[in-house]
């Protein structure tokens, strides 16, 4: 009898531990999905990195982010900098030809576009400094351009812009769209 008392307090106690589990167990069904996607994974990822982009043993770009995210699922596929960029291009000879920094950056792909939001600032050659909330970036047609208030401060001169503007990669001829404000200096 008194075995029979001990196996009943035993299941008593392993059901009753049982139903506890069960209840303090939550299992949000977006969470639980998201882990369960494997397609959505990113192919690689990493903190605190230096990429070093290069071409014939030259190097072109060198990137720096404290995080960085690369996906690459069928029409999916680009490298994204959630904490913010650090980009410094380079010309033939080594010689540092700009840099840019942002909060955000998307690389696309098949666009072969990039894109920096969030106190973008980009610094040309020249010394020229562009400062704006959104920068597009074509590399196929070495453009950049912004639909967003821009700045350019170069050689003493300000140009504001409330729309933008669109100019080379290399900030050299600029083109800027209903122009707000500015300083500028002509020659007669």
């Amino acid at each position: 009898m008194r075995m029979e008392l001990l196996r009943g307090i035993f299941k008593s106690i392993i059901v009753l531990v049982g139903a506890i589990m069960l209840l303090c167990c939550k299992n949000d069904m977006e969470e639980v999905n998201k882990l369960g996607n494997i397609d959505r994974l990113p192919e690689m990822s990493g903190n605190n990195l230096e990429m070093i982009y290069s071409d014939s043993a030259r190097i072109k770009y060198k990137v720096s982010t404290p995080r960085y995210v690369k996906m690459n699922q069928d029409e999916d596929k680009y490298d994204e900098f959630p904490q913010g960029i650090h980009v410094i291009s380079y010309d033939r000879d080594g010689k540092v030809m700009g840099e840019i920094t942002a909060r955000y950056a998307k690389k696309l792909e098949k666009e072969n576009l990039w894109e920096a939001r969030e106190q973008v600032v980009v610094i040309n050659g020249d010394g020229a400094k562009l400062e704006t909330d959104l920068l597009y970036w074509d590399m196929t047609k070495e453009r950049i351009y912004s639909d967003r208030y821009s700045k350019l401060t170069a050689n003493g001169d300000i140009i504001e812009s409330s729309e933008g503007f669109e100019s080379d990669q290399n900030l050299k001829n600029p083109i800027f769209k209903n122009i707000t404000d500015g300083k500028v200096e002509v020659e007669l």
